[in-house]
């Protein structure tokens, strides 16, 4: 097993309800075998990008915004987040992303389940 994962080692992982966006995928139950984590790599195209409201019934969730700037929605609160800026998404609450800024934004997540699929996620509109 490898341990050590460049983002080229990764899964480019689109989802229909990510427009304009780029995921990575570099830890989960298929590229490594996690057990209880996915770990991943995403980029959200300048003015254009955006991840519809949503929820991971089964898993926790924390973003941390490595460079640019967007706008995360959790609950009923929106916020702009920025590099260096972390977020942590409850179990089971309504969160989203979207960038309406001149410079795309680039963020690591992880969440506490080794799959999408396992974490229980659905679109919430």
């Amino acid at each position: 097993m490898k341990y050590v994962l460049g983002l080229e080692d990764g899964r480019n992982e689109p989802i229909k309800d990510l427009d304009n966006a780029t995921r990575i995928v570099l830890v989960d139950r298929d590229t490594v075998g996690a057990e209880d984590i996915t770990f991943a790599y995403c980029r959200f195209e300048a003015e254009t990008s955006s991840h519809k409201k949503h929820i991971h019934q089964d898993a926790e969730e924390v973003i941390y915004i490595l460079s640019g700037k967007g706008i995360s929605g959790v609950g009923d609160r929106e916020v702009e987040m920025k590099q260096g800026d972390t977020m942590f998404v409850p179990r089971g609450a309504v969160h989203w992303f979207y960038n309406p800024f001149s410079e795309p934004v680039e963020m690591l997540f992880a969440y506490t389940r080794p799959s999408l699929k396992s974490a229980g996620y659905r679109i919430v509109e």
